[in-house]
């Protein structure tokens, strides 16, 4: 089955959203973005986007369900037994919960607004503001005041603001960091990121990849890891290749292949999982083993299929 029906033109796909799992790390879902070209009018090139939730079967390789959705909703995380989404319904914003098992709503909007009211009479129409840390949602209110909620109890922390603006920033440096790990930090915490990052890309062993666009994907600060992936050539639609480095050994523990990344995603992004990275690599989408690098699943977005 194709994903978004457009099969023939050009449609490059890129992930909007981390990778989110279910308790048992059997699903995994994402939030992914189709740039269908429409033909030049007027000398402009006309882009249509499409959005939609994929979710996978990571035991069978296969399509678990996929979900439309529109430009104004955004998949924040796991949340209440769920997926929360943000829709930003023009002045207001409201929240939904998506079943992870099977892509139907737990929660529409109307129901959840009957029954998190106190939440959602808060809540902006923004959900760049939001952030999902140890199960509890952290947000900014419409009143200017910080607040987090854990699905029944809402209350204002003024420690919020500090951690929305660290989330920020962290999701800057590397996009997704938070969704492998989860927990609050501080500007102090994200300096101690920043620069373990500069570190990691002035070893002695990644130096050789210092003109290959290095980017660090993910670090482990507790077990003195990091994630990095590098073009194979200076092409911008060359190969990338993922690395496992360690940094106390200084040494590359593994390096992959993992194929071109096409121009819409740019970068690879990682979700490391207990046994697994999960890799979003714009049109498609590929699990490998963490301690070998393996790879272990590939499966191509557009066409919603395991590559066989």
């Amino acid at each position: 089955m194709i994903a978004f029906g457009l099969a023939g033109r050009s449609f490059p796909i890129n992930s909007v959203s981390s990778v989110y799992t279910d308790q048992s790390e059997k699903i995994t879902v994402q939030m992914i973005k189709g740039s269908e070209n429409n033909g030049t009018a007027h000398g402009i090139t006309q882009i249509i986007p499409h959005y939609q939730m994929v979710a996978i079967n990571l035991n069978t390789g296969d399509k678990q369900w996929t979900k439309a959705l529109a430009n104004r909703e955004t998949l924040i995380g796991t949340f209440m037994g769920g997926l929360l989404v943000h829709h930003n319904d023009g002045e207001t914003g409201k929240l939904s919960l998506i079943d992870i098992q099977t892509g139907k709503e737990k929660l529409s909007k109307e129901v959840f607004t009957k029954k998190h009211k106190h939440l959602i009479d808060i809540l902006s129409n923004s959900a760049h503001r939001l952030a999902i840390l140890q199960d509890k949602l952290y947000f900014e209110g419409i009143d200017g005041k910080y607040y987090q909620y854990d699905g029944k109890k809402l209350r204002e922390n003024i420690e919020a603001e500090g951690y929305l603006s660290t989330f920020f920033f962290v999701e800057s440096a590397i996009p997704h960091y938070y969704a492998s790990h989860d927990q609050p930090l501080d500007h102090e915490d994200y300096k101690e990121i920043s620069e373990y990052m500069n570190d990691v890309l002035n070893e002695h062993s990644i130096q050789p990849f210092a003109n290959l666009d290095p980017k660090v994907l993910d670090v482990n600060l507790k077990h003195k890891t990091a994630i990095v992936s590098y073009r194979k050539t200076k092409q911008p639609n060359a190969e990338q290749i993922l690395l496992f480095y360690d940094m106390e050994l200084h040494r590359i523990i593994w390096e992959e292949n993992i194929g071109r990344v096409n121009s819409e995603q740019q970068n690879p992004g990682v979700r490391v999982l207990k046994h697994y990275l999960a890799i979003q690599a714009g049109d498609e989408f590929v699990l490998m083993d963490k301690e070998t690098g393996k790879e272990l699943l590939r499966y191509e977005l557009r066409w919603n299929r395991p590559v066989m």
